[in-house]
């Protein structure tokens, strides 16, 4: 074989294949079925979040009252109340449990029975 003859059959590969490369480059791409699934994945991805509504907030129904002092008639250091937990009751007053108080000046005890009263800052004279 000649050698002239294996340069041009080279020659004419290349040009073949720079053909055929720049054909598929001219050809404009065809819709292809991925291609609705990645516009639905998009769009998708676009939207704007749905709203939730808040949470409603839950009312606490236990109090805790801490430790205070109470006027009582008689006593003139007044008497301590212990903390203790009051329950909120619907009506908006609060349940308290029986309660022993100690008066300081004489070390005697004082009880009160459990019931419901108003909030703790409209009792001076009570648990």
């Amino acid at each position: 074989m000649r050698p002239w003859i294996g340069a041009l059959a080279r020659w004419l590969a290349r040009g073949a294949g720079g053909c055929l490369l720049g054909g598929a480059l001219l050809v404009p791409p065809a819709m292809t079925t991925t291609s609705p699934a990645i516009d639905q994945i998009n769009s998708m991805s676009m939207r704007p979040l749905p709203m939730v509504t808040p949470r409603p907030v839950a009312r606490e129904t236990n109090v805790w009252v801490p430790e205070r002092v109470i006027l009582v008639p008689g006593a003139p250091t007044g008497a301590v109340v212990p903390g203790h937990w009051e329950r909120l009751t619907p009506d908006g007053s609060l349940y308290v449990p029986p309660l022993t108080v100690v008066q300081p000046s004489t070390g005697s005890l004082l009880s009160f029975p459990a019931g419901s009263y108003s909030p703790t800052d409209g009792r001076p004279y009570g648990p």
